[in-house]
């Protein structure tokens, strides 16, 4: 008999410690070897001390007997258990395939489970989890401004803060300024003018990331002045062909002549976001402008701790910072601190609450996916009862059939993880659109090795989730009471029901905490789309022109250039109103320093406002209605009285008692050294659908401020404004045909945009719960189904004794009630955490609100309600000669 047959693996189980096997072995041994000389004739002392020579070192024999003895059984137990494990999976195989319709939905209920779970992982493992593309990352820390008086919690600094940073931080063993976001620059290729992200960065910017070039080199303080540039590996090789030699080759933007000096690894994306071409910030000649360098707030900073401080101590030393800079500049400073955040804080943003909350959802479906096949495969183990039986009866040990169970259901989950894998890349697919523009620009929507291993040991863990509960339970089962019972029809008994009863209650109470959530997201994103955003989006196309300042040097060319444009537009077939205007409302727009003639704002510092140009034509092109006064017209000559339109939230706020218009003020920079007017008071704007509160607005004429070099142009259209593209193109060619169109698309697709970071968990959650709710109405109609086969004789004996079809459905009905009603007392419970947890996403809605409540219990009895049916129906169609023959 082989040593894995069960003879030889019960023979062994007696068997005796290694050393003790062997100490006998060699007893015997040197015994024998005693006899021998003594039948020679030798004394038996002698004989023993001769036996003892021939030996050896007796005890160094018997420890290396003893280990190879141990080292023997252990190779044994491995190929044991390699033998049991090749049963053990030709086994759940060979019952997998006796049921593929079992199979086959248990596959497909997982890969469900498996793969949202799969999908949102990687999602959180990219933009949470993985390394930054940087040096000791963990270092590096990003610096904002606060403005507490104008709620400006993440701002932007002056090049004057920037510069007393970089020169009186001790904390800091580096600190770099950038441009605060990517901008974009006219690049003249071969193929004609492109437009690419472009960001401007300090010299220390990237030795104090921590990256170096692929090739050439990085950018340094000495190219503050320098017509040079880094590039991307992405623009490298679209624009280049990935050519080894680009170091030194010379590249035009915005008309001006640039020296490759180096191309970034790739992958490299910045904390402003990725670009294509990297310029070297002239730090210096923005500190020569008197009015710049401390009142135009523009750049961000990035700092690398110093070996042994702490972000607390470096916190402590920007708010002595602070404190010094406010007493210095007290025109500019007050009333303002610092922030100092971990890199990866700042760069996740407002990212991270959505994605903990996708993830918690994910759970959720993974958990009722457990329980829904917990509750069928205790249905598909208590019809294998006497099988299960009949082994333990011949010999088969209770803890190989659990194992057996536990192994059938692993083999089932790893089969749902792979198909859940490749609904997880799918998914990823699908979302990517949706997705990036809110994640952080070095978000990978892809699943790498980490999330594929991951994955793979969720869905293990998920196999013996599930399968523990049917698995214990087979092994419970007496062999002669199980037999019996079979052999008289006995129903199920009363464990296995409240088991059922148990599974029922668990999904339909995560059910409910899943559409609670999705609840309140869907009815705060109704309420954020319907609430007036101030203007109308509809019809309009949006494109920016930026003129090259080498071309254009003067501010009246710049504009006379705009002026023609717009009458061009005008005049195209179709076009009802265009506009233009310095920058479309944006959260990220400028803000400028308001000072109001006579009145002194409450608080200490300045007060920042969204400020921007606009054309005669803006409020009435993008239908922002005049509540007071007047808007903008050609009596605005740059000669005139600068002219200033306020938002009604502004008019309210400081001028609470009216009087706006004919109030003199003064927005800086473009304002800094006249007095403005009010003319007239407009609606309010709501430049972000998910601020539930617009922020004050100042807009000024076109016509008088006109220093910018890049405008954004409104069209307005009966028909569909994209149709307006190419018209559009045509006619800036016509002006210039060197200056391409940027980023032309629909005003009303750039709100759209804005809200996708509310859409996408709204959209995912929403598909959460109603997968939840598929999976419970399927677990509750399984469950009760398997309950009433299970009763049928029962049933077929109280029918047999009178009772009625109604009386039979009645007891069905209440036992799935007392369980559903188990199950939403659970759910209301989660639904609390549920809201909790979603209350920060939420807008217009309490998080507690009855009505989403409501909703979702309705929705989910009666889901649950028809699920039942089909059990009853069977219920109270027992025929008692039937199950009773």
């Amino acid at each position: 008999m082989s040593n894995s047959s069960p003879g030889g693996r019960r023979s062994r189980l007696f068997r005796g410690e290694p050393k003790a096997e062997v100490a006998d072995e060699l007893a015997f041994h040197l015994e024998e070897r005693v006899r021998e000389y003594v039948a020679r004739g030798m004394d038996p002392d002698a004989a023993r001390a001769a036996a003892l020579e021939r030996f050896g070192n007796l005890e160094g024999v018997r420890e290396e007997c003893a280990q190879m003895l141990h080292e023997d059984r252990r190779a044994e137990a491995r190929r044991d258990w390699l033998d049991d494990l090749r049963q053990d999976l030709r086994f759940g195989v060979r019952s997998a395939l006796r049921a593929p319709v079992f199979s086959l939905l248990a596959v497909l209920t997982l890969a469900l489970g498996i793969g949202a779970n799969a999908a949102v992982f990687g999602v959180v493992k990219s933009v949470l989890l993985d390394s930054l593309p940087y040096a000791d990352a963990g270092r590096l820390v990003r610096v904002y401004a606060k403005f507490e008086k104008s709620g400006m919690d993440r701002s932007s600094v002056s090049p004057g803060t920037a510069a007393d940073m970089a020169r009186r931080l001790r904390s800091f063993s580096g600190v770099a300024a950038f441009n605060f976001g990517t901008m974009d620059v006219t690049y003249q290729g071969e193929s004609g003018p492109r437009v690419i992200p472009g960001a401007l960065v300090g010299g220390g910017f990237f030795s104090t990331l921590g990256v170096r070039a692929a090739l050439g080199r990085t950018l340094t303080e000495a190219d503050a002045d320098a017509p040079v540039v880094m590039l991307s590996d992405a623009a490298w090789q679209r624009e280049f062909g990935g050519d080894p030699h680009v170091v030194g080759r010379t590249l035009r933007v915005d008309g001006n002549p640039y020296e490759v000096v180096g191309v970034l690894p790739r992958g490299f994306v910045g904390p402003m976001g990725d670009a294509g071409i990297w310029f070297a910030l002239d730090l210096p000649h923005y500190l020569r402008d008197p009015v710049g360098a401390r009142d135009q707030h523009w750049l961000g900073i990035v700092g690398r701790l110093a070996p042994g401080v702490t972000l607390d101590a470096a916190q402590r030393e920007l708010d002595r910072l602070a404190v010094d800079l406010a007493r210095e500049y007290p025109k500019t400073d007050r009333g303002r601190t610092f922030v100092a955040l971990p890199l990866r804080d700042a760069m996740v943003g407002d990212t991270r609450t959505p994605l903990l909350v996708l993830m918690a959802s994910a759970a959720l479906v993974l958990l009722i996916t457990c329980a829904n096949l917990a509750g069928a495969l205790l249905s598909r183990t208590m019809s294998r009862r006497k099988e299960f039986a009949v082994r333990v009866a011949i010999g088969a040990g209770r803890g190989r059939l659990v194992r057996q169970l536990l192994t059938e259901s692993a083999l089932l989950a790893l089969a749902g993880a792979a198909v859940g894998l490749l609904l997880a890349v799918l998914g990823l697919g699908a979302l990517r659109k949706l997705a990036l523009p809110v994640l952080p620009p070095y978000a990978d929507l892809s699943l790498d090795t980490g999330a594929v291993l991951a994955t793979l040991l969720a869905a293990l863990c998920t196999g013996i989730a599930f399968g523990l509960a049917p698995a214990l339970a087979a092994g419970r089962l007496e062999p002669q009471g199980t037999l019996r019972e079979e052999t008289r029809g006995s129903s199920e008994g009363r464990r296995s029901r409240q088991l059922r009863g148990v599974l029922v209650a668990a999904q339909i109470a995560l059910s409910l905490s899943l559409l609670v959530g999705a609840g309140l997201l869907v009815r705060s994103l109704w309420a954020m789309t319907s609430a007036p955003l101030g203007f109308d989006p509809e019809g309009v196309l949006t494109a920016r022109v930026e003129l090259p300042s080498s071309a254009y040097p003067t501010p009246e060319r710049r504009a006379a250039v705009f002026r023609e444009l717009e009458e061009r537009l005008a005049a195209l077939p179709g076009v009802r109103g265009v506009a233009s205007v310095t920058q479309v409302p944006s959260p990220t727009m400028s803000r400028n320093n308001l000072t109001i003639e006579g009145v002194t704002l409450r608080g200490d510092g300045p007060v920042f406002i969204p400020y921007m140009a606009v054309s005669d034509d803006y409020f009435r092109t993008a239908r922002i209605r005049l509540r007071q006064g007047r808007t903008f017209g050609p009596e605005d000559t740059p000669e005139a009285t600068p002219a200033i339109v306020v938002s009604e939230t502004m008019a309210r706020r400081y001028w609470p008692n009216g009087g706006a218009v004919g109030a003199r003020i003064r927005v800086s920079p473009h304002t800094a050294e006249r007095w403005g007017v009010v003319v007239g008071i407009v609606d309010d704007v709501r430049v972000d659908p998910a601020l539930p509160a617009p922020e004050p607005m100042a807009y000024a004429s076109g016509r008088q401020d006109f220093a910018w070099t890049g405008r954004d142009f409104l069209v307005r259209t009966d028909g569909d404004p994209l149709a307006l593209v190419r018209p559009f193109q045509q006619a800036l060619a016509a002006v210039d045909p060197s200056v391409p169109l940027r980023d032309p698309r629909t005003l009303a697709s750039i709100v759209d945009e804005r809200l996708a970071g509310r859409r996408l968990p709204m959209l995912l959650m929403t598909a959460f719960g109603v997968l939840a709710l598929l999976l419970a109405s399927v677990g509750v109609y399984a469950m009760f189904a398997a309950m009433a086969a299970a009763r049928e004789q029962e049933f077929g004996v109280r029918v047999a004794l009178g009772s009625t079809p109604g009386a039979i459905a009645g007891l069905v009905l209440r036992q799935g009630a007392v369980w559903m009603g188990v199950g939403l007392v659970g759910g209301a419970a989660g639904a609390v955490v549920v809201a909790r947890l979603v209350s920060g996403l939420l807008y217009g809605v309490a998080p507690f609100d009855p009505v989403t409540l409501g909703v979702a219990v309705v929705a989910l009895l009666a889901c649950a309600t028809v699920a039942l049916l089909v059990p009853v129906r069977r219920a109270t169609r027992v025929d008692p000669n039937m199950v009773l023959r």
